[in-house]
């Protein structure tokens, strides 16, 4: 009897298991910002239709890892058509006073080639620290999106190679499926 009893809550926690994926499943904050090209990009509207890469910075530490992020995403899938790519550092934390001043310096040093990819959010970054479970200011946060804004997959940190290899075989996975998951 006791064996038999654990054999069936087995199989209902198999079967809740796939229930409960879904029940934790968080999305992206709406947002709105201006990338460094001059485009008005809406989130999660700009990832209709595409598997959606946004590497995020809270801190001017973490725009090293940023940097790093993009770099190698846009070598490898820069091309990508089921996929939309975007750098996004957040400004919500620093003064009103010289957030224009640092979205200019952004300007001047992010090449042309990158800079509609590349999104400054000066609003609250609250909601988007709960969604990366923001813990450290130093690093990027990667979120793997689908066209909804629904988080797939992340990471944290420097794109290390077994890093940025989980990375890949998580996004090539997606982007064979047609986004879905």
């Amino acid at each position: 009897m006791r064996i038999r009893g654990r054999a069936v809550f087995s199989i209902l926690l198999t079967l809740a298991m796939p229930c409960a994926a879904t029940w934790a499943q968080v999305s992206i904050p709406k947002a709105h910002g201006t990338s460094l090209a001059g485009t008005a990009v809406m989130l999660p509207d700009a990832l209709k239709g595409k598997v959606g890469v946004l590497v995020l910075g809270f801190s001017h530490a973490s725009q090293e890892q940023v940097a790093n992020w993009g770099r190698l995403i846009t070598a490898d899938y820069g091309q990508a058509s089921g996929l939309a790519y975007f750098e996004i550092p957040m400004l919500g934390g620093a003064p009103k006073m010289v957030r224009g001043m640092i979205i200019k310096g952004m300007g001047s040093s992010v090449p042309a080639a990158e800079r509609p990819h590349f999104i400054p959010l000066t609003e609250d970054d609250k909601p988007w620290r709960a969604v990366a479970h923001y813990d450290k200011a130093n690093d990027a946060y990667v979120l793997l999106v689908d066209g909804e804004g629904v988080v797939l997959w992340q990471t944290q940190g420097d794109p290390t190679d077994a890093a940025y290899f989980a990375f890949k075989k998580k996004l090539d996975g997606f982007l064979a499926a047609g986004g879905a998951h």
